[in-house]
């Protein structure tokens, strides 16, 4: 069973050519074809296609029903957290903590990590690119989502989904002993 809730996520950065791609009229179609009923989009510092239909207020969210599909649009969210907690399957931009989030949340969810490449030293690709390797995420480029989208929601590559670790709190504290001669 594909996921009915999507949400994908910029940050606080300024990722346009993913949020515009998402936005787009044939992506909208696409993600509704594959069974999308809720998109919830995060779109940071970005403006919205102009075109896209939805109102927003003076925060920049907003709500509207394109192609069959509720689509919720805000610019920052203070409970990240529990919109990720709230969906399905997960689009993000490379950012650690995005990452990190969902990868930890249980039960876990399909995540797929869009790399701002426009980025000094592209350091989400290479997260992201490490990640996916261990089979933990998928990867795509931004030109790539059509493409990839129906393997990304499909229930085959969702069972294939390798279980992130559980954080080990007590792994800091050694490092830090160890640092400090306490060992």
């Amino acid at each position: 069973m594909s996921p009915h809730t999507l949400l994908v996520t910029v940050g606080s950065t300024l990722f346009p050519s993913l949020t515009n791609e998402i936005l787009s009229p044939p992506l909208l179609a696409k993600l509704s074809s594959l069974g999308i009923q809720r998109l919830i989009v995060q779109y940071g510092c970005a403006d919205l296609p102009s075109d896209l239909g939805i109102e927003v207020d003076g925060a920049g969210n907003g709500t509207g029903l394109i192609r069959g599909m509720q689509v919720e649009v805000m610019r920052f969210s203070e409970r990240f957290e529990d919109l990720v907690r709230r969906s399905e399957a997960v689009i993000s931009h490379g950012g650690s903590g995005s990452i990190l989030t969902t990868l930890r949340r249980r039960p876990a969810v399909p995540l797929l990590v869009v790399p701002n490449e426009s980025l000094m030293d592209n350091h989400q690709a290479e997260l992201a690119d490490e990640m996916g390797e261990q089979g933990y995420l998928m990867v795509s480029r931004v030109e790539e989502l059509e493409q990839k989208l129906p393997m990304f929601l499909s229930e085959e590559w969702t069972k294939g989904i390798k279980p992130f670790p559980e954080m080990d709190g007590t792994r800091f504290r050694g490092i830090m002993d160890e640092m400090m001669g306490f060992n």
